[in-house]
């Protein structure tokens, strides 16, 4: 509806109206009336700074406790930095004049605080999503310390950025400045049991002092019960509790040193033995891993790891035990075994291990050299590991060993007596004891050379190397007829068999053979294998890598299956005939639609944000193209401008009714002068007596109290209710008035309705 209204109806209404402020009742020729200043609604500083620096300070404990997870002051001082931040962007919101378009910006300014990090760790904006996955897969892997990857600066960044716009928004907005300083605490006390050895102090630290000063400061400032003390008495107070909290800090660390405060765990799941979960190959990126430089002809096989554990029905890691690491010494001696027979040096160049922990290490090696840093020895595995982080780049190290113990010499040897867990094995059964009866029974060595060789000659080779249970059933099945297994299911039969033949021995894992590209000799995840090895005295643990005699025949190029020129297709015959047809996709289809949606994801989600955020913007260009259109028209239509801006707010905050005129609306909200005020000027000004005498200082009033109504208007609605007239598209298709510039609304282009061509009818001629 027009805002310039009929005079007639306009002086029928004025005569109905309640009587004209009197701040309003002038002369035309008289001075313009003096414009009240705007009353400021925003909190002062000093009555939200204090629980705001309180809630600030309670979840910069909780970054500080969370960023030693890391074991990096780096990551403690990412965690205070997005504490602060979320805090500051809070008081930046209660202060603000558009209080309600910072809060919509808030999650932008954490996305954007999460660029900022990753930016400053070296990396790509773009990678952002890559990161964040990758630091999450990698956290899962790591005991604490666990590595500070750049997508953890985000991570940390984004979360208590949050967290501390949220606690300092409960305290400052809401009033709850104790329930704002409680917030963080869950979090707190979470992170806190997850710190890495050594470092518990440090965290209850981190934790105490910045909650001990959320406390002070909040508490400092209640004038409750202090109404009449001045800031002296808070300075003595302040200074009093300093004091009071250097002995609790003491007792803190002094406390730390006894076992009450810190104790042992009673039970550990992680120093019980596990089961491996390995990741299929086929799921591996294909990379160089390291590579060798084996002047003496070592191809392998490269031990990474060990199951030494047969319980239940399958081999398992062994239990992890910090304290069982020693450091490497000076002189690089890891092994007595075989010294002065170590002759031979191999150098690995570590390229991109991962996430392992573990550096790959040859059988027998007695000495270790390189630049390492915080790599320690297992004796138990025989594995070199390091005791936090990961794997590094294009580091080198040398290790020298003997020669590998012939037949001979294992015929020679005697079976280690070793832990009594390394020769646990069940009754086995019926068909490997007629075996062990007809075995040899001269050396325990040629008792399991003639075991494996009855096994490797039956079985075939058939699918993956991943482990699985391990039963006495299933090496009776393997010396069935036409038996077929898994490489790594004989190679557990293998070891179950040498500790039925009286041989401690276990199931060695890592990489075996190496790769000659373009004369450099590497190592790929498609190199990975499992092995038998034995333990004799004089010559430690023995890799034996046998293979069976006969391996299936396979159509697949599955990156699992591992290829041996030294292994024949067994007498199932399989002949490969090549036929055209046309390939199959036997993807399902809701992993297409998975990895589609995947694909294209971000682009949908980004243009469905900027449908539903394009209002926002359109009615900030709608406002400044009609004060534009009315600046060069004139003072009157300036003031409609403005009082249009009114309206189509209301209409957003769906408290509107557009068929009212300026002075007919004021009964249909809360009785305010300045909105009265307005109106009647904007009354006035359009079609009563200022119609020819309103100037530039009536313009400057209706912007003040435009601004002012609209303003309180919608910071008396819910939240909800504002952010919902923020993306409200109603003013837009139906404003208030049509005389002054409006913006379109988008629409998707509609098809053109094909023509539809009406044949004639002729008249037939009599």
């Amino acid at each position: 509806m027009a805002i310039i209204e009929d005079e007639d109806r306009a002086q029928d209404l004025a005569a109905t109206e309640p009587a004209e402020p009197a701040s309003l009742q002038r002369e035309p020729e008289g001075p313009p009336p003096a414009v009240p200043e705007e009353e400021d609604e925003r909190p002062s500083v000093q009555e939200i700074a204090r629980p705001i620096l309180a809630a600030a300070l309670a979840a910069a404990a909780g970054g500080l406790v969370a960023g030693g997870i890391f074991g990096s002051w780096g990551a403690r001082a990412t965690g205070l930095v997005g504490a602060f931040a979320g805090a500051g962007w809070a008081f930046l919101a209660l202060r603000s004049r558009r209080s309600t378009a910072v809060q919509a910006a808030f999650p932008l300014a954490v996305v954007g605080a999460a660029i900022i990090a990753v930016v400053l760790r070296g990396e790509s904006p773009g990678e952002l999503p890559t990161l964040l996955g990758d630091a999450v897969d990698s956290g899962r892997l790591f005991r604490p310390p666990v590595p500070f990857d750049p997508g953890w600066s985000a991570i940390l960044v984004g979360l208590f950025a949050t967290i501390g716009f949220a606690a300092a928004w409960v305290g400052a907005a809401l009033g709850r400045s104790r329930l704002a300083v409680a917030l963080p605490l869950p979090l707190v006390g979470l992170t806190a049991i997850t710190q890495p050895e050594g470092s518990e102090l440090v965290a209850g630290l981190c934790a105490f002092v910045p909650i001990l000063a959320a406390l002070a400061v909040l508490f400092g400032g209640d004038r409750e019960r202090a109404s009449q003390l001045g800031s002296e008495f808070e300075l003595k107070r302040g200074l009093r509790g300093a004091l009071l909290a250097v002995p609790a800090i003491a007792l803190i660390v002094g406390a730390s040193q006894a076992s009450f405060l810190f104790p042992e765990p009673v039970y550990d799941p992680t120093d019980q033995p596990q089961k491996p979960k390995p990741v299929p190959l086929s799921a591996a990126a294909d990379r160089v891993l390291f590579e060798v430089d084996s002047p003496d002809g070592f191809t392998g096989p490269w031990r990474t790891g060990a199951l030494d554990v047969y319980e239940d029905g399958a081999w398992k890691l062994p239990p992890y035990d910090p304290d069982r690491l020693e450091d490497i010494p000076a002189d690089g001696i890891i092994s007595e075994t075989r010294l002065e027979e170590s002759d031979k040096t191999v150098t690995i160049t570590l390229r991109d291990l991962g996430d392992g922990v573990v550096l790959p290490l040859l059988g027998g090696t007695t000495t270790f050299s390189g630049d390492v840093d915080d790599l320690a020895f297992d004796p138990r595995t025989q594995l070199l590991r390091l005791r936090s982080g990961r794997a590094p780049k294009d580091v080198a190290y040398a290790i020298t060993l003997p020669d590998y113990a012939t037949d001979d010499q294992l015929n020679a040897a005697t079976a280690a007596s070793g832990p009594a867990e390394q020769l646990e094995a069940p009754e086995p059964p019926a068909a490997v004891r007629s075996l062990l009866a007809q075995a040899p029974q001269t050396t325990s060595w040629e008792m399991l050379d003639f075991l494996r060789s009855k096994l490797l000659d039956n079985v075939s080779a058939a699918g993956p190397g991943s482990p699985v249970d391990v039963t006495p059933a299933r090496v009776a099945e393997m010396f069935e007829p036409e038996a077929k297994a898994t490489p790594f299911e004989i190679a557990a039969a293998e070891a179950l068999l040498a500790r039925w033949a009286g041989i401690p021995a276990r199931v060695g894992f890592g990489f075996d053979g190496v790769n000659d590209e373009d004369g450099v000799l590497t190592v790929r995840p498609k190199n990975a294998a499992q092995w038998l090895e034995v333990h004799f005295d004089g010559y430690g643990w023995v890799p034996l890598v046998g293979a069976p005699k006969q391996a299936e025949a396979s159509l697949e190029t599955d990156p699992n299956d591992r290829f041996d020129p030294n292994v024949v297709p067994s007498d199932d015959v399989a002949v490969e005939i090549f036929l055209p047809f046309q390939l199959e996709d036997l993807t399902q289809l809701y992993q297409r639609i998975r990895n589609e949606i995947l694909r294209y994801g971000p682009v949908l989600l980004a243009l469905v944000a900027l449908w539903i955020t394009w209002p926002f913007f359109g009615k900030l260009h709608r406002r400044a193209k009609r004060r534009r259109w009315a600046a060069r028209l004139g003072p009157r239509e300036q003031v409609a401008v403005e009082y249009a801006e009114l309206r189509d707010l209301a209409t957003d905050l769906s408290i509107a009714d557009i068929y009212s005129t300026p002075l007919e609306y004021l009964y249909e909200v809360r009785d305010d002068a300045e909105h009265a005020e307005l109106s009647w000027l904007v009354a006035r000004s359009l079609y009563g007596d200022m119609k020819d005498t309103v100037d530039e200082d009536d313009v400057a009033a209706a912007e003040l109290m435009g601004a002012s109504v609209r303003r309180r208007l919608r910071q008396a609605q819910p939240v909800l209710t504002q952010v919902g007239a923020l993306l409200s598209r109603a003013s837009i298709a139906q404003p208030y008035t049509t005389e002054v510039p409006n913006i379109r609304v988008p629409r998707l282009p509609t098809m053109p309705r094909p023509r539809v061509r009406r044949r004639s009818r002729r008249r037939k001629r009599p």
